[in-house]
């Protein structure tokens, strides 16, 4: 590959990240309202039995007569079923940003996840990629550690006019 392919290579290529990143919006949101709705899902299954034999014996021999004697026993345990709860809690947040309404929801999975209801009035540093906003949120109130909250947005429309 000659210098003039291999520096439009590399032209190609920078022109590509600055158009993905050009997708991206930065905006600063204020919080109007949050909803919140808790999922519970339980699911089962199944651990399959076993059995185990165990045989201890003797014999002997005189002549042509052989005489055995055997003491064999069987320990099962049955199939099992266990039942597994998953338990997660659905976050809508309304925010508003120059002018127009976002409503988004984020999906808190675990402990200590960032997605939480915001402090209606707070305002938040954002980052719109597509279809998802990207909140920059505090875990454990506006004192708490700095942490990014996934949100994806469920509808956009004109802020009403107050």
């Amino acid at each position: 590959m000659n210098n003039f392919a291999k520096g439009a290579l590399l032209l190609a290529v920078g022109l590509s990240c600055l158009a993905k990143d050009s997708n991206k919006k930065s905006l600063t949101v204020r919080a109007v309202a949050f909803t919140s709705r808790a999922n519970e899902r339980t699911s089962a299954y199944m651990t399959p039995g076993s059995s185990n034999t165990n045989c201890a014996g003797s014999g002997t021999t005189i002549g042509n007569t052989t005489s055995v004697s055997a003491d064999c026993r069987t320990t099962s345990t049955p199939a099992q079923t266990h039942q597994i709860t998953r338990r997660t809690i659905d976050v809508m947040n309304i925010v508003e940003a120059n002018g127009m309404r976002y409503r988004i929801v984020c999906r808190a999975n675990w402990i200590g996840s960032s997605c939480a209801p915001l402090v209606e009035g707070d305002l938040f540093q954002a980052e719109i990629d597509g279809s998802t906003m990207w909140l920059v949120v505090r875990r454990g109130g506006n004192q708490g550690e700095e942490a990014r909250m996934k949100n994806r947005i469920l509808d956009i429309r004109p802020a009403p006019a107050n």
